[in-house]
């Protein structure tokens, strides 16, 4: 593993970023994909490398306080971004931003997002719908209340169902 770090950092590193990015923020996510990556130096993989990997950087996560039921960890505002998809997203709980991002982020299937949680495939299934849900219902509230100026792609996603995609 140690002479392999290097390919393994060039082949996973941005989309580890994105998912710690998405459960702690800027301030913490470099530091947690650092430290998925000390452990995966220690620590042999257990099947899947890619799944392996997420599992870390969930560790890592969770060690700074990703799942302390706030949405930054520390009692903070998560994104401060004006942007209307992350305002939203923020808002969103913790389990429910997770599993959008690893779905529709990463690209992953719900039976490996069910590996990388430790949770039944069934209730990824579920939790994939209630999310897509107030992921939705959270951004139309904040297009109505018109507090920052909408971009038609995300009016055009809202519209077509596809708004986790654009995470």
């Amino acid at each position: 593993m140690r002479g392999d770090t290097a390919s393994l950092y060039d082949a996973h590193a941005d989309r580890l970023y994105a998912y710690c990015w998405s459960l702690v923020g800027d301030q913490l996510a470099a530091s947690a994909v650092g430290d998925a990556f000390t452990a995966a130096v220690h620590r042999p993989p257990r099947g899947d490398t890619v799944l392996w990997m997420y599992s870390l950087a969930r560790s890592a996560c969770a060690e700074r306080g990703a799942f302390a039921g706030n949405l930054d960890g520390r009692g903070g505002v998560l994104f401060t971004d004006a942007d209307p998809l992350l305002l939203a997203a923020g808002a969103l709980r913790a389990d429910h931003r997770e599993v959008l991002l690893l779905w529709a982020g990463e690209w992953l299937e719900p039976h490996d997002i069910a590996r990388v949680l430790g949770i039944a495939p069934d209730t990824v299934a579920q939790l994939l719908d209630a999310a897509r849900t107030r992921l939705e219902r959270s951004v139309l509230d904040i297009l109505m209340r018109g507090a920052t100026a909408a971009p038609h792609e995300l009016i055009t996603a809202f519209e077509k169902k596809r708004l986790p995609r654009l995470l």
